[in-house]
Formats: structure tokens, C-alpha cells, sequence
């Protein structure tokens, strides 16, 4: 523990110089530095939670906050938080004059735990005798002992959520409102709606949103409000409903910022003492937000939350846990969703000894779906082998296009690998160059469920009839119908992932 003490300690500064070092001090600051004056501003309230320089002394703890909630010097948090509760014990519960007070304006602006919002103009403070400030009125109002103590017992809270009790057994007696931010109010509301599925906005640009929300040096709260959030979003990252890889990306970097933060956690716990994530992930969201804010959390705590068990979700070997499992599934889904697509291993099962397509087996493959085969392969494996200049044949490259517009008759349950290769192969397909007019008319037929019998028939015309009213291939096979089919394939597609090109 530091003690300081003597000839040239912190309580020969002057208050002026004191206030100035208070507002240097932040989570970046090396500890040598910062935990005398914390330490120091921690025992002056301490030695008097009540009395005439009490609400200096509290403003000084809360000025330096952001500093305490990350990692100060051993034992330097529990100081601050046993003075912190004295000061609200002593302060509070007398009642006041004042019809509010600054501290319920700043918690609808609060940020993340920063309570810096709460602290006023320290060189104002009423002690110095320096006159009445511009805003006489607010200025008491800050000074008096019930907001005093409220910004003390909500400092506290930022530094040991959901604990009215010191370690020495000091108790705060002051309620702290449910107010939430209004920043996380606006967020929650977009968020919630994507998470229910009727997106307000743009999903993606929701969830990388919440994504990139982490400081570099959050609170307690304020990290397992994070890591709840991202866990209760991340089912809906790799559904498939985003077309794009950027959400996905700001998800992933976003876990491993945290699990970075929570490296090396470990608990006493059992499995079995750990809380059990929400399982409707609009109400763990809510939860997660709640978490961010002192507001918030006194919600959770009047809605019914035991603090025992709202308290496991401070513990960090669980969040690593929790954290650590949405980035499996994100990388899982991630890979299934935007990775490139293995396809090699289909030549084998679709193109027989003489390299050319085996028409049978994609007949097979396309009446019975064979669950061993995903078809997102086999159309990006199609788009590939048509944008292949060694396939030069008319006939194979009508068949491969034929396949790959039977895949996009459902263009909204497409990934965005095996979208994005199929609609740079539909693009050179719209535009291939037409040679005479069309001769069949209007007799085009939609090959449609009729694909698997029409490759058949290309395969063994003597074996298996063609189907349609006895249409001849190159009706099947026409390029003004092909060119105009993959046309509006490609305006389905590119409505899909919302490029409009």
C-alpha cells in the first residue's frame, strides 16, 4: 500500500495544483504516478466523509475514476470505494431545498462509466471563497451534500457493481435512479429491432455499431456489458442475413479486443456458478446495456436481479468464456459465409474420364439434393468452371449456366461467397455476345424441377425422353433465352445484397 507522508507530500500542494494533477490522472497513467494521489485523495475523505471539505475530496475520487476502474496499485480500488461509501453514508438521506440536481442530467449523458460527467468546476467549489460562479444556482446545487453523495455512491458502483458494501463493511445509503443513458437507449432501440428481425435500419452497420463500442479501457460494467451484447447479437451475424463480410469482421476484431483485455482471468467458481446467458437475445442485449451504465444497472437491480447473480456476470474467467465462444461461431460462420469456397474436390464426383461434365451425376445430385454435396459448392463450383477460358464447348457452358440458374431461384438464402462468384459469372453470362434472331418465338420453356430430366436426356437422348412437350435441346439451350434468363437472375442477386449495379 502507498503511503504518503513527510516533507514534500501531496498534502503540501497547493489545492490549486492538487486539482490539476486530479485531472491528469486516467487509465493510462503509470501507477507510480497516479496511486499517490488517489491514495491520498482517498484517505483525506476518508478522515472526514462529512464534513465541510468531504464533497471536494469525493469529486477528486470521481475526477480520477477512469484511472481506479482499470488497474490501479493493489488495494488502491477497495480505498477509494470504502471513502467513496462513507461519504454517501454521511452525506446522504438529510434532504435538501433544491427541486433537482446535476447528477440526474448527467446520467442521461453518461458514457460507458465515464462519471466524469458528475464532477463540477472543482476551482468553484464554495470552501475557496472565490464568489458566486455564472450559474449560482447549478453551482450549489453540485455542492450540496445529496448530489455529493449520489456521485459518490455512483462512483462506486462503476468501481464494484451491484455492491453497497465495502470491504470494511461500509454501506452506502443512497439509492441510485434508473436513469439509462441516452445513448444507449437510441442504440438498444435500433439494435433490438435487428435482433427480433424487423431491422429498423441497416443490420450490419447495427452490429458493427455495437461491435466497435469498446473502449480501450472499459469498467467492469462496461466489459460485461459488452461481451453479453456481442454474445446475445452473434447468432444473428452469421445467419446469413448479412450480405456483407464488414459487420462480421468489426464482430471478430471486436471479441479479440476483449479477450485480449481478460487474457490470463481466472475464478473460483464452478461451471455450475456461473450465470446462464439469456436466452432471447433482444432481452440479453437489453441486459448487456444495462450493464454499461450506473443507471442501468440500478434497473437491473429493482427489476428483481438478485446481486449475487448479476454480480457473476462481473466475473471475467466467465466472460472470457462467454466471449471466447461468439468468436467461434463467428469465425465458423464467417468461413461458411465469406471465406472462398473449397470446390476442387467436386471435379471427380461431376466431370467423368474425358474431363468433360458427367451430366448424369449432376442429375442425381440436383433430383435427390445428396446431403453429402452442398450445393453452395456446386454453383460456385459451376460459376468457376464457366469463367474458365479452357471451357469452350456451348453446349457444357448452357448446362453450367443452367445450374448455376436453378441455385439462384431463391436469391435471399444465398451466402455472400457463393453469391459474389456467381454474380461476376451471371454478369459475363448477361452479356454474351447473340448471334442470329431468336427462331423458337415464345417457346422457351423454365427448365425449373425439369433440369435433372433435361441433363439426363443430354446425357443419353436415346435412354430418356426430353422433357416439356417434347421441346428439342437447343430449344432448352437457346442463348437469347439463356442471355435474358441470366439477366434477370442477376437483378434478383444484386437486389439480394442490395447492390443495385
Amino acid at each position: 500500500m502507498i503511503e504518503n507522508s513527510g516533507p514534500g507530500s501531496l498534502h503540501s500542494l497547493p489545492l490549486d495544483e492538487l486539482i490539476a494533477a486530479w485531472g491528469g490522472v486516467g487509465p493510462r497513467s503509470e501507477r507510480a504516478d497516479a496511486d499517490p494521489l488517489v491514495v491520498d485523495c482517498a484517505r483525506r475523505l476518508a478522515a472526514d466523509p462529512g464534513g465541510e471539505w468531504a464533497p471536494l475530496w469525493t469529486f477528486g475520487l470521481v475526477t480520477m475514476a477512469s484511472y481506479v476502474a482499470w488497474r490501479p496499485g493493489e488495494g488502491v480500488a477497495g480505498r477509494v470505494v470504502e471513502a467513496l461509501l462513507a461519504a454517501d453514508s454521511a452525506l446522504g438521506g438529510g434532504g435538501c431545498a433544491h427541486e433537482a440536481h446535476p447528477f440526474r442530467a448527467a446520467l442521461e449523458r453518461i458514457d460507458d462509466d465515464e462519471v466524469g460527467v458528475l464532477v463540477p468546476e472543482l476551482r468553484d467549489f464554495p470552501a475557496f471563497g472565490r464568489g458566486e460562479t455564472a450559474d449560482a444556482e447549478h453551482d450549489d446545487a453540485s455542492w450540496c451534500p445529496t448530489n455529493v453523495a449520489t456521485c459518490a455512491r455512483i462512483t462506486a458502483d462503476v468501481l464494484t457493481p451491484f455492491n453497497a458494501t465495502g470491504t470494511a463493511g461500509t454501506r452506502g445509503t443512497t439509492d441510485i435512479p434508473s436513469v439509462i443513458p441516452r445513448k444507449d437507449s437510441d442504440a438498444l432501440r435500433w439494435l433490438s429491432s435487428t435482433l427480433c428481425d424487423h431491422p429498423y435500419g441497416d443490420p450490419g452497420w447495427e452490429l458493427s455499431r455495437l461491435a466497435l463500442s469498446l473502449p480501450d479501457h472499459p469498467s467492469k460494467g462496461v466489459q460485461a456489458g459488452y461481451v453479453a451484447a456481442m454474445h446475445a447479437s452473434q447468432w444473428y451475424a452469421v445467419s446469413g442475413r448479412i450480405t456483407t463480410p464488414e459487420a462480421l469482421d468489426d464482430m471478430i476484431e471486436g471479441l479479440e479486443k476483449v479477450l485480449a483485455q481478460l487474457a490470463g482471468s481466472t475464478c473460483a467458481h464452478t461451471p455450475a456458478e456461473h450465470p446462464e446467458p439469456h436466452s432471447d437475445p433482444a432481452g440479453a442485449a437489453q441486459f448487456g446495456f444495462y450493464l454499461r451504465s450506473p443507471g442501468g444497472r440500478a434497473e437491473l437491480a429493482e427489476g428483481g436481479g438478485r446481486r449475487g447473480d448479476l454480480r457473476g456476470w462481473l466475473c471475467p474467467a466467465f466472460l472470457h468464456s462467454l466471449a471466447d465462444d461468439a468468436l467461434d461461431e463467428l469465425r465458423e460462420g464467417y468461413a461458411e459465409l465469406f471465406a472462398p469456397r473449397e470446390t476442387d474436390h467436386l471435379d471427380e464426383e461431376f466431370l467423368g474420364a474425358d474431363g468433360r461434365l458427367a451430366l448424369d451425376r449432376l442429375a442425381r445430385l440436383l433430383d435427390d439434393e445428396d446431403p453429402s454435396i452442398d450445393v453452395d459448392d456446386l454453383a460456385v463450383w459451376a460459376a468457376r468452371r464457366y469463367m474458365s477460358e479452357r471451357i469452350s464447348d456451348p453446349r457444357e457452358r448452357a448446362v453450367l449456366l443452367l445450374v448455376m440458374l436453378w441455385y439462384a431461384e431463391d436469391p435471399y438464402e444465398i451466402p455472400y461467397n457463393a453469391g459474389t462468384e456467381l454474380r461476376d459469372a451471371l454478369r459475363t453470362a448477361a452479356v454474351s455476345p447473340l448471334g442470329a434472331e431468336c427462331p423458337h418465338g415464345a417457346t422457351h420453356p423454365d427448365t425449373g424441377d425439369r433440369l435433372p430430366s433435361l441433363l439426363d436426356h443430354l446425357q443419353a437422348p436415346g435412354e430418356s425422353p426430353a422433357p416439356g412437350d417434347g421441346l428439342t435441346p437447343d430449344v432448352w439451350l437457346c442463348p437469347h433465352h439463356l442471355v435474358e434468363r441470366a439477366q434477370e437472375a442477376l437483378e434478383e442477386l444484386d437486389d439480394a445484397f442490395d447492390e443495385d449495379e
